[in-house]
């Protein structure tokens, strides 16, 4: 009797230390490699010849969208929008040679000639603004996800020329999830001028 109680009790007590050990997902940030990079250049090739198609189909999550970041002029502020279509694109892209350097971008509003990017060309690196700081209230457990994925595990990518976006690994496929139309807005800089 002892015996058997000793065993239930062995038992009870190895059994509760064998807790479920379900952990999240780690979210991690893919390497700047070259598979990357043919995703950037396909995407800028699909921007030249202006095909919002296959961009659209290939490049847009269909259940999540993208992030769409303009200044509001009213409350002088970022606005952020949630698209689910891109509707038009500037095609000017002039180089496919991407380079891992961070760029800025100066308004200047009294000298033009510090007016514009400090370099010229098509770059990918870690983005350092976070527009998406204030979306997360309000959002369904999914929508807070894809907008945590969003802000830890992109990439920005400048065209110089044209435009700027955010290239995220999401269920091992690559998309655009943000379009940053504010960066290059000096509207903000002219009025905190005067």
């Amino acid at each position: 009797m002892i015996k058997n109680l000793i065993l239930i009790f062995m038992l009870l007590f190895f059994s509760s230390c064998a807790v479920n050990q379900n952990r999240l997902e780690q979210i991690k940030k893919e390497p700047i490699d070259e598979e990357l990079l043919s995703h950037v250049r396909y995407i800028l090739y699909l921007m030249q010849i202006n095909d919002l198609k296959n961009l659209n189909e290939i490049y847009i999550n269909k259940n999540y969208g993208y992030f769409e970041v303009n200044l509001n002029e009213f409350e002088n502020k970022p606005q952020i929008i949630k698209k689910y279509t891109i509707e038009e694109i500037d095609t000017y892209i002039e180089s496919f040679d991407i380079q891992n350097i961070e760029v800025s971008f100066n308004c200047s509003p009294y000298n033009d000639a510090f007016y514009g990017w400090n370099k010229d060309g098509i770059f990918i690196f870690e983005p350092k603004t976070n527009y998406l700081d204030t979306f997360l209230n309000d959002k369904t457990k999914e929508e807070k996800e894809f907008t945590q994925k969003v802000k830890n595990i992109s990439y920005e990518v400048i065209a110089t020329n044209n435009t700027i976006f955010y290239i995220t690994k999401i269920d091992k496929k690559y998309y655009i999830t943000l379009i940053d139309n504010l960066k290059t807005n000096c509207s903000n800089a002219l009025i905190q001028a005067f």
